[in-house]
């Protein structure tokens, strides 16, 4: 869906980069954007189209999709004229398995080289994701407006609506820059955020108030924080109804699960997705799990030494900026359950999905601080990377070097990252290493809670 109207977009893209524009501008000029209502149509007819219209969908935007990347992705004009494949060959979904899998560690070292616009023409977005390689990718407004289409259609699955108010719960870091202040309001997108940061004992009370005064219709955020909100609810008796809990990012214990739906006496509706934006799932009001199939198509590949475990293979059909075909994204899922899902939909079902899991650190003063590996999102020059906490609020980034890594620069920004995300008083070392050891599923983990120092193997340095 290539974006329209370039004199809007560039407009709104000089307004999104002042710095006084803030969050209120950027949610406001999305949901202003020209093609929103058409989006929001087209997702409301596929909702309940059946399974060939939704392939004819799927497929008229993937030959679309190829031609862009063909032509203006240095990464895939390479490859077409190596491979001896024609572009237009590719018209179907059974034609994607010509193509060859793109590895996050192709991703990380050229990711420039699968634009097809300029980046000042969109913004870039980085993650850790589940492995502990830093990436960096790029969005158009068009993708971004979609991708708020699609979840807004789920979360319409629940009664709750596009203008519904929601409490975030996310890193929220805008509390380090507020004296403290654990929440904030933004109007243009109906929204309170309340810090990770400050989910504490002692603020719970004017949080409470915070939220029962925004009147929500739904709790949104990481897993690992609104439990801990639901926990400071549950310890003084309290409860807050809304008609939803919306989680995203990390993967919910059942015992969250049922912490979060007793004190917010809702469901738990939870959407899987990744930075990459090439796929996207999520649950049902039936209790599915369903591919979101206008936003990319998935692909299954199977797990070596499993018979029962696949990785995720994504196509994303809406970001013509930043073509990914046939991205390995990491994540394992298991079996969906057998059968069509009662909820009537023609969306394909998936099982459990294995994404991101990570301990919850503790800062120097005693505050839990959720989704700890969200420091290192940003840093590049990195094939890998793991923040430890060797002690409440001391911690150790480890990373392998990649292209343009910096030792001096790579420590200065995680440290500001550290002041920004945890807050001040926290300690952060360095440490070079020429790889980082995984556990026996092989997957690393970007962040994690050691009891004492580790031993040096000799294979790294402290800087």
């Amino acid at each position: 869906m290539p974006d329209t109207r370039a004199g809007w977009r560039l407009g709104v893209l000089s307004q999104m980069s002042l710095p006084s524009a803030g969050l209120s501008l950027k949610y406001r000029l999305r949901r202003a954007h020209p093609r929103r209502i058409s989006l929001r149509r087209q997702l409301e007819r596929l909702d309940r189209a059946d399974a060939g219209r939704i392939r004819e969908f799927q497929e008229r935007r993937l030959r679309h999709l190829v031609r862009v990347a063909a032509a203006r992705s240095p990464f895939y004009r390479e490859y077409f004229r190596t491979s001896g494949i024609d572009p237009r060959s590719i018209r179907t979904v059974e034609d994607l398995g010509r193509l060859p899998l793109i590895s996050r560690h192709e991703l990380a070292e050229r990711p420039d080289d699968f634009r097809t616009l300029p980046r000042w023409l969109m913004w870039s977005v980085h993650s850790s994701g589940t492995t502990g390689s830093p990436i960096t990718c790029y969005r158009t407004i068009t993708s971004s407006v979609f991708e708020l289409a699609v979840l807004e259609r789920q979360w319409s699955w629940f009664g709750v609506s596009a203008d519904s108010r929601r409490v975030v719960l996310r890193g929220s870091d805008f509390a380090t820059g507020q004296r403290g202040r654990p929440t904030i309001a933004v109007p243009g997108a109906r929204q309170l955020l309340v810090s990770s940061y400050y989910l504490t004992p002692d603020r719970v009370d004017v949080i409470v108030a915070e939220i029962r005064r925004f009147r929500p219709a739904a709790i949104e955020g990481w897993p690992s924080s609104i439990a801990l909100l639901a926990a400071l609810l549950r310890d003084r008796g309290l409860r807050i109804p809304v008609r939803a809990v919306i989680t995203s990012s990390e993967m919910i214990a059942p015992g969250q699960r049922t912490l979060m739906q007793e004190v917010f006496d809702a469901p738990v509706v939870d959407h899987y997705g990744q930075t990459e934006r090439v796929a996207m799932a999520g649950t049902c009001e039936a209790g599915g799990y369903h591919v979101f199939p206008a936003y990319g198509i998935v692909e299954l590949l199977p797990v070596e030494g499993s018979t029962e475990r696949w990785e995720i293979v994504g196509t994303s059909l809406q970001n013509c900026g930043f073509p990914l075909l046939r991205y390995r994204t990491g994540d394992e899922v298991l079996p969906a359950a057998p059968g069509p899902c009662p909820c009537g939909r023609a969306f394909p079902l998936l099982g459990v999905v294995d994404g991101r899991v990570e301990d919850t650190f503790t800062a120097a003063d005693g505050r839990p601080l959720p989704l700890p590996s969200s420091i290192v999102d940003d840093l590049s020059g990195l094939r890998e990377a793991q923040v430890a906490q060797l002690r409440p609020g001391v911690f150790e980034l480890r990373v392998v070097p990649g292209t343009g890594f910096s030792a001096a620069r790579t420590h200065a920004h995680a440290r500001r990252n550290v002041a920004r995300l945890f807050g001040p008083g926290q300690e952060l070392a360095l440490r070079v290493v020429e790889r980082l050891p995984r556990p026996p599923s092989g997957k690393l983990k970007a962040a994690v809670v050691e009891s004492t120092h580790p031993a040096s193997d000799g294979k790294g340095s402290p800087c």
